[in-house]
């Protein structure tokens, strides 16, 4: 293991821009097949640059969550993982004029001036949390951001609230669900705040508050309101930066704004992460997230993985073999430098308070490369390495039955469980791969079913929108996000031979048809190559008797085939899709039966084709209120970004492309 000083670690994290495969499953068998003289002529391109990039990323491993430096998670133990929440910045509001780093140098009373040069596109760069970038795309390398003009400059007036972690929204969600607005009485959520210590949580005054006939609900990219006292609060619902459908403006109040005694001395920037109440901005990523190396150290260690287990079951190279043992070794296994089999600490909320000790839900999404892990470990054992021994096995089957004890039977496992968006499907990735790792093929096989029979029912509109994606401030990025988790649940359970492909939604639609509906929008600023490898997938899946997908493809990337999930994505690797089953473009009579016996009754449902995904029956679907609002008026996004049904119901309604199916509204 690397020998790092605070210093390097932090510089290496802080500038690393880390390019990967999305999460993905390859199909051991069809790998196997593809060894010497029997494999594809037509992935020799992408074959050469997995097994290239086995080497490549070798040089920078073994990796490990003890290569913290001098940071160290509430438990004090190294050896737990260590991430921050991307979304949330400090918000400081500091009283007396002065120079440190949360202050603005020459300003005589310490405040705000309401502007927000830092308010940039949030489109601008990949989730360093999500997919491995650099989170705002702008190749800057700065440890800690805009001490030099002070953190209050960063957020405007009517984007602060003050809240807690995620434990702390239950009093706010009561009082809605109850239809009255919460009195505020030094609490905040469920937490008593204390007097005077900790007046940096309930001093900001200046929280957009007002008088509404009814309370309204934080809507995508809304943190749960701060409520000074004798307030009732309402925060201004928003929909893609929009007022949100019959929902005014809230009044903003800007009389006596308080603020905490500014501290007599400049404060180490760590002591911000305890000091200052911090909010949510979705979808923008706070650069300070990446001197921490955790997560990047997860992204480049299963991907290494995954590169080094495919290399060794085309080639039989002991160099790609040793490489997966070892850096299994050191980030699982190691009794100095393996990780403990939980995500206690993921995504941690800074601020002050014992709630900002834990970790949030959205943090178990860090460790969604334990799908490559498990693929990489798979191949190595199928193509008989003698690098990976008994005891190797062993030990590591222990790690992983922990883990999946973690993650269905902690409070924050829980909390995932109950999520409908990415975050679910995301972790359903875990926890079928894992469980297929541990020889509980039965357990992984009902994971799989219950998610496509539950979640993903309410996850795709007649159109192949993703409402709960869209909603979100990077709604192209997030649609592929989750298409991306979608595409790895059906992979797993094709490995097991299952035929998840067709599966449909309450409005009949299928993984192909999401795909479709992203690839007819435009990008705008965010970045159109995540959708690539999901055209190569859902081409391979279904077929592409029109070349519709390859011609996208490329349009866009004309490289395509010598990208790795080229490799990955082909018919022959999906034995159990449509694709494989027919080589015909006719009606694959299987999905058509499934369609009817899954359709609501009295209503007909959609008869899709296994080559296009296409409308052949002139329906109407009514429309319904996604599952997880019952008994609930909103649900959570991401760590305190919440949505109600009202707000995702327009994309629900949205008319499917070249057909007469239409949504019933009202």
């Amino acid at each position: 293991m690397h020998a790092l000083t605070t210093t390097l670690v932090f510089a290496a994290a802080a500038s690393l821009v880390m390019v990967t495969d999305p999460n993905d499953w390859v199909n051991v068998n069809y790998v196997l097949k593809q060894a010497g003289s029997s494999g594809s002529s037509n992935t020799t391109d992408s074959q050469k640059n997995i097994i290239s990039s086995a080497g490549s990323t070798a040089k920078s491993g073994p990796w490990s969550v003890t290569d913290k430096g001098s940071v160290a998670p509430p438990s004090g133990n190294p050896r737990d993982y260590l991430s921050w929440a991307p979304y949330h910045w400090p918000d400081c509001n500091w009283c007396t004029s002065g120079t440190n780093h949360l202050a603005n140098p020459g300003r005589s009373d310490g405040g705000d001036d309401g502007s927000d040069p830092d308010d940039s596109s949030d489109s601008d760069g990949p989730n360093a949390y999500e997919d491995g970038g650099d989170g705002d795309g702008d190749g800057d390398t700065e440890m800690f951001v805009r001490f030099d003009t002070g953190y209050s400059l960063a957020f405007p007036k009517q984007k602060r609230a003050v809240f807690g972690s995620h434990k702390r929204m239950h009093k706010w969600k009561m009082a809605l669900t109850e239809g009255h607005s919460t009195e505020s009485s030094g609490i905040v959520g469920s937490e008593q705040v204390a007097e005077p210590q900790n007046k940096a949580v309930n001093a900001r005054q200046d929280a957009v508050v007002g008088e509404l006939p009814t309370p309204t609900v934080p809507a995508v990219g809304v943190s749960e309101p701060a409520l000074p006292p004798t307030q009732s609060s309402s925060s201004v619902g928003t929909m893609m930066g929009t007022p949100a459908p019959a929902e005014a403006p809230a009044k903003t109040q800007s009389k006596q704004s308080s603020c905490t005694p500014s501290p007599t001395k400049s404060l180490a920037p760590s002591a911000t992460w305890t000091t200052c109440p911090y909010v949510v901005r979705d979808g923008k990523v706070n650069p300070d997230v990446r001197t921490l190396p955790d997560s990047p150290a997860v992204v480049a260690m299963s991907q290494s993985v995954l590169y080094n287990g495919v290399t060794y079951a085309l080639q039989k190279s002991s160099s790609a073999s040793k490489n997966v043992a070892s850096f299994i070794d050191a980030f699982f296994l190691s009794s100095k430098s393996g990780m403990t089999p939980n995500m206690n600490y993921g995504q941690l909320v800074r601020g002050p308070g014992k709630d900002h000790q834990i970790g949030t839900f959205t943090g178990v999404l860090d460790l969604r490369g334990m799908v490559k892990v498990v693929n990489g470990i798979q191949l190595l054992k199928a193509a008989n390495s003698p690098d990976w021994t008994s005891a190797r096995e062993q030990a590591m089957v222990t790690w992983m039955k922990q883990y999946i004890s973690w993650l269905q039977t902690s409070d924050l496992g829980k909390q995932v469980a109950s999520k409908a968006n990415n975050h679910f499907t995301f972790y359903v990735n875990q926890l079928a791969a894992i469980k297929l790792y541990v020889g509980d093929t039965k357990g992984a096989v009902t994971d799989l079913q219950n998610y496509f029979n539950n979640q993903f029912k309410d996850q795709v509109a007649a159109s192949g929108e993703q409402p709960f994606e869209a909603s979100r401030t990077r709604p192209f990025h997030y649609r592929c996000f989750n298409l991306e988790a979608m595409i790895t649940n059906a992979k797993i359970g094709d490995q097991l031979g299952q035929n998840f492909w067709t599966a449909k939604s309450k409005y009949g639609a299928t993984i192909q048809d999401a795909l479709d509906y992203v690839m007819g929008v435009d990008p705008g600023s965010e970045d159109i190559s995540d959708i690539f490898p999901h055209v190569a997938s859902i081409a391979a899946a279904y077929g592409d008797p029109k070349g519709k997908y390859a011609a996208f493809l490329q349009k866009h990337d004309s490289d395509y085939k010598s990208e790795p999930f080229w490799f990955y994505d082909q018919t022959a690797a999906l034995p159990n899709s449509p694709a494989a089953s027919s080589k015909s473009n006719k009606r694959n009579d299987i999905m058509e039966r499934s369609l009817v016996a899954d359709a609501p009754s009295g209503v007909a449902a959609r008869a899709a084709d296994a080559a296009f995904g296409s409308f052949s029956l002139a329906k109407s679907i009514p429309f319904a209120c996604p599952d997880v609002f019952n008994g609930s008026p909103t649900t959570e996004l991401d760590d305190s970004v919440y949505v109600t049904c009202e707000q995702v119901r327009s994309y629900y309604e949205i008319l499917p492309a070249d057909t007469n199916v239409s949504v019933l509204v009202g």
